[in-house]
C-alpha cells in the first residue's frame, strides 16, 4: 500500500513538473484602449469686431478631416452689432501647412437685418491665415469680401 501511494505521489510530482504554465492576456479596459481618433471634430470660435466694443462674431459647427492636414467644415455664425445683426451658415476648407502655420477659406451666407434698411440676404467670402508664435500667442490676417464692403484685418491672438 505504501508503495502504491508513494508511486502515485511520484507520478503526480513528475506530472506537475513536466507541464507548462500557460497564461492568457485579458483584453484592455476601455479607459486604456488606444482607439483611432475620429475624423469628426466640433469647433467654436469667437472674434470681437474692431470697430465697436460690444459686438461679437461667434462661429460653431463640425469639421471633417479629409487628409492629415486638410479639413472641410460646416457651421453657423452669429454676428451682432448695435446697428445690424447677421446670422447664417458657413462652410469652408482649412489647410494646416505646418504645425505653426494654417490657412482657411470660408463662404458665408447670412440673413442681414439692419435697423434702417430692413432685412436682406448676402454672401461673403473670407480667407485667413494664422501663424503660431508661442504656445499661447499667434498672429492672424484675414481678407473679407462682401457685396458692399471689403476688409483686411491683422491681429494678435491669445489662447488660454
Amino acid at each position: 500500500m505504501k508503495k502504491i501511494i508513494s508511486s502515485c505521489l511520484i507520478s503526480l510530482v513528475c506530472l506537475g513538473l513536466s507541464t507548462k504554465a500557460l497564461a492568457a492576456f485579458l483584453p484592455e479596459l476601455p479607459a486604456h484602449q488606444t482607439t483611432p481618433s475620429s475624423p469628426f471634430k466640433f469647433f467654436i470660435s469667437s472674434e470681437q469686431d474692431v470697430q465697436t466694443f460690444d459686438s461679437w462674431k461667434i462661429d460653431s459647427g463640425y469639421s471633417y478631416s479629409l487628409f492629415d492636414n486638410v479639413d472641410i467644415y460646416v457651421g453657423a455664425r452669429v454676428d451682432n452689432t448695435s446697428s445690424e445683426n447677421q446670422s447664417g451658415f458657413l462652410s469652408g476648407v482649412s489647410y494646416q501647412i505646418s504645425p505653426r502655420f494654417s490657412v482657411k477659406s470660408t463662404l458665408h451666407t447670412s440673413s442681414y437685418s439692419n435697423v434702417e434698411e430692413g432685412k436682406d440676404t448676402l454672401i461673403s467670402a473670407e480667407v485667413s491665415s494664422r501663424m503660431r508664435l508661442t504656445e499661447n500667442l499667434d498672429v492672424h490676417a484675414t481678407l473679407d469680401y462682401q457685396e458692399w464692403q471689403q476688409g483686411v484685418e491683422v491681429g494678435l491672438g491669445f489662447r488660454f
